[in-house]
C-alpha cells in the first residue's frame, strides 16, 4: 500500500507534456475493429487527455505551493525504496519508468471483438509516435523471456507484408477455450497491437486504412451514441461501449466459456428475448473536457429497443420537478431526485413470474405471505402505498468521527394513514423504539455496531428513512430560518443546466464530503479509525498537509440529470469550472 502511494505521487509529477497531440486525421481503432465489437474502451488521446488532468482543477491543486510540504515529506519517505524497486524494474526491461510513461502518443485502446470464422478475442491498440526504438526494445525482450517458457511454442508468421510475433499454448489436451490459445502482436505505423486472436490481427491489417463499410465506427449502436454524447466529432477524452447481451451470445456461439458453461449458458441465452433482455443493445459514455460554465463533462446513453418489454419495465422512470422542497435545507452535500414507474414495474415482475408458474401465481404467493405474521401484504401495504417520488440527500455528520456523515432517503406515499399504519406494523416486528416529536411518531433503532442509529416515520405524503445524526428531526421542523437548498446559490449554477423534461437530477458538493476524511487525517489520530494501515501512517506524515481551505477552493460543485431518449435515456453529469 505504502509503495503504491509512493508510486502514484512519483508518476503523477512525471506526466509529460511536450509532445504534439495526434492529429485528427489519424485512423483511429473503432475504424479499424470490426462492427461485432462488444466492449470498447479507449483514450483517443492520451497526450490530450495528460494536457487536461494537468491544466484541470486536480492538477492545479496538486501543484498548488501549499502542498509542497507535504509532497516533500510523501517522496522523502519513499524516494529511496521507490528507486531501489524503480531501478530493478529498469534493469529487467532496459527502459526507465519515465521512458515508459512517455511511450504513449496519441490514442491507447482495448476492446473485445468477433473476427473470421466464428472466432473471437481481445485486442490492445497503442500508439507510440517516435518512441519505435524504445518499443522495439521492450518488444523484443518481451519475446526472448516468452520464449522460454516451456509451455509456450512461437510460431511467428507474416500477413499483408507485416511480421506477426506469434505465440501458442500448449496443452496435453484441448485448450480449456479459443480465447486461451494463442496471443501475439505486431508493430506498424508507430502503433503495437496485441490481441489472443491470430484471425484479429489479421483482421485489422486488413482494415489498416480505416476505409471498411462494416467498420465499429459504422456500428448502429456505437455510432448512435457517439453521435449523441459527443459534443463534435472526436472531441472525447475518453470513451467506453458495452454490449453485454452481444458479447454474452458470442461468448456462447464461440465456446469461448468452455465446454460445460457453454452448455448452461445456451440454454440461458434461449431465455433472453423472453425476459426482454434483448432490448438491451448496448450503453455507451464518453468524458470531454468542459468549456464555457463546465470544466468536465461527461455523458452516456442506455441505448435499448422501444417500448420496454418484459424485465425493462422495471427500470421505467418519469419525469419529476427537479426543484427539491424546501425541507431539504443549504446544509445538504448530495441531493438525488427521481421518480420510479412502480405500478409498471410490478405489473412487469407479475407477468413474469405468472409466465412461468402460471396465471395468478404471484398473488397467490403474496396472498399467502399476508396470511402469516404480522399480516402485511406486499402488493396492498407497500407496493400499492408508494407512488414512486424518491428523493436521497446526505449531509455532515454531527460528530467528528470520520464515516458519520447522515443521509436520509424520502419516499412518496399515496396514503399517509395507510402507511403509517403499515410502517407500525412493520417498527413492532423489528422491534424499533418510539417517540413524538411535534406531533409525528418516529421509530428508532441502533445500527448493530452502536455508533450510529436508523429512523423512521411517515410525514408530508413521504416515508423518512435517515441513517445518523439528527435530519429526519431537521426536515420534520423545516425551519424557516435555515435556507432550503433551491435559494443556495451554488444550487442555482448548477440546477441551470438541468432540462424541463429530467427523469432525473443530481447535485453535490464533492469538497464537503470530502472534508471530514481530510481534517481527520490532518489531525494526526486517523490511525486509531484505520487499523490494518499503521505502516501508511508511520511513514506520511499528514499533519502536513495544508488547511482544508487552501485546497477545497479546487474542489467544485458538480451536477448530472436524466432525460428520456427516442431509444432509452441520455445522461450527462459535469463539474462546474469555480
Amino acid at each position: 500500500m505504502t509503495q503504491f502511494l509512493g508510486a502514484a505521487a512519483i508518476m503523477l509529477g512525471a506526466f509529460p507534456i511536450n509532445a504534439q497531440t495526434a492529429t485528427a486525421t489519424r485512423v483511429l481503432s473503432d475504424q479499424i475493429l470490426p462492427s461485432e465489437t462488444y466492449l470498447y474502451v479507449s483514450f483517443p488521446d492520451v497526450t490530450a487527455m495528460k494536457e487536461h488532468l494537468v491544466s484541470s482543477s486536480m492538477g492545479q491543486l496538486w501543484n498548488d505551493p501549499a502542498l509542497d510540504a507535504f509532497k516533500t515529506q510523501l517522496y522523502a519517505a519513499y524516494s529511496d525504496k521507490m528507486q531501489d524497486n524503480l531501478q530493478q524494474f529498469s534493469d529487467a526491461i532496459g527502459i526507465s519508468l519515465e521512458e515508459i510513461i512517455e511511450i504513449p502518443h496519441g490514442e491507447v485502446s482495448m476492446a473485445i471483438a468477433g473476427a473470421p470464422g466464428n472466432a473471437m478475442g481481445v485486442v490492445i491498440y497503442l500508439d507510440y509516435g517516435d518512441k519505435e526504438a524504445q518499443v522495439q526494445e521492450l518488444m523484443t525482450k518481451a519475446a526472448d523471456a516468452l520464449g522460454g517458457v516451456s509451455k509456450l511454442s512461437r510460431d511467428d508468421t507474416s500477413f499483408d507484408g507485416t511480421e506477426l510475433t506469434m505465440f501458442k499454448v500448449q496443452y496435453p489436451g484441448p485448450a480449456p477455450t479459443p480465447l486461451a490459445k494463442e496471443f501475439g502482436w505486431f508493430l506498424k505505423d508507430q502503433r503495437l497491437v496485441i490481441s489472443n486472436r491470430s484471425e484479429l490481427l489479421q483482421a485489422t491489417l486488413t482494415n489498416w486504412d480505416g476505409d471498411s463499410s462494416d467498420s465499429f465506427k459504422s456500428n448502429e449502436a456505437y455510432s448512435y451514441i457517439m453521435n449523441k454524447c459527443q459534443s463534435s466529432e472526436r472531441s472525447s477524452l475518453t470513451t467506453f461501449f458495452f454490449d453485454p447481451i452481444g458479447l454474452f451470445t458470442k461468448l456462447v456461439q464461440t465456446g469461448s466459456l468452455g465446454q460445460q458453461a457453454s452448455m448452461g449458458a445456451g440454454m440461458a441465452l434461449g431465455f433472453l428475448p423472453t425476459l426482454g433482455l434483448t432490448q438491451m443493445k448496448a450503453m455507451g459514455a464518453i468524458s470531454e473536457a468542459g468549456s464555457g460554465d463546465f470544466e468536465s463533462v461527461s455523458r452516456s446513453v442506455f441505448y435499448m429497443e422501444q417500448p420496454p418489454m418484459g424485465i425493462m419495465q422495471v427500470f421505467q422512470l418519469d419525469q419529476i420537478e427537479s426543484t427539491p422542497p424546501d425541507w431539504v435545507k443549504d446544509n445538504v452535500t448530495t441531493y438525488v431526485a427521481t421518480k420510479w414507474k412502480i405500478d409498471e414495474a410490478y405489473s412487469a415482475v407479475e407477468s413474469l413470474v405468472d409466465m412461468f408458474s402460471g396465471a395468478g401465481a404471484l398473488a397467490d404467493r403474496l396472498n399467502q405471505m399476508a396470511d402469516r405474521p404480522p399480516g402485511i401484504h406486499v402488493k396492498h401495504d407497500i407496493v400499492d402505498q408508494l407512488n414512486g417520488d424518491l428523493k436521497l440527500v446526505t449531509a455532515p455528520g454531527t460528530t467528528s468521527t470520520y464515516g458519520g456523515d447522515q443521509m436520509l432517503v424520502a419516499l412518496g406515499v399515496r396514503d399517509a394513514a395507510s402507511a403509517a399504519d403499515v410502517l407500525a406494523k412493520i417498527a413492532e416486528v423489528v422491534g424499533m423504539d418510539s417517540r413524538e416529536f411535534r406531533g409525528t411518531t418516529m421509530y428508532e433503532v441502533t445500527t448493530p455496531g452502536g455508533d450510529q442509529s436508523i429512523s423512521l416515520t411517515i410525514s408530508g405524503g413521504k416515508l423518512l428513512f435517515s441513517v445518523g445524526g439528527t435530519m429526519l428531526e431537521q426536515v420534520l421542523r423545516n425551519d424557516s430560518d435555515m435556507r432550503p437548498l433551491a435559494e443556495s446559490e451554488e444550487f442555482k449554477r448548477v440546477s441551470q443546466h438541468y432540462p424541463p423534461n429530467a427523469l432525473s437530477v443530481q447535485f453535490s458538493r464533492p469538497a464537503e464530503q470530502y472534508r471530514s476524511l481530510y481534517e481527520l487525517l490532518r489531525s494526526g489520530t486517523a490511525a486509531e479509525q484505520f487499523p490494518g494501515m499503521d505502516e501508511v501512517f508511520d511513514e506520511i506524515d499528514f499533519t502536513t498537509l495544508p488547511p482544508f481551505e487552501a485546497l477545497s477552493k479546487y474542489i467544485h460543485p458538480t451536477g448530472g440529470f436524466t432525460v428520456k431518449d427516442d431509444n432509452g435515456v441520455f445522461m450527462e453529469g459535469f463539474q462546474l469550472k469555480d
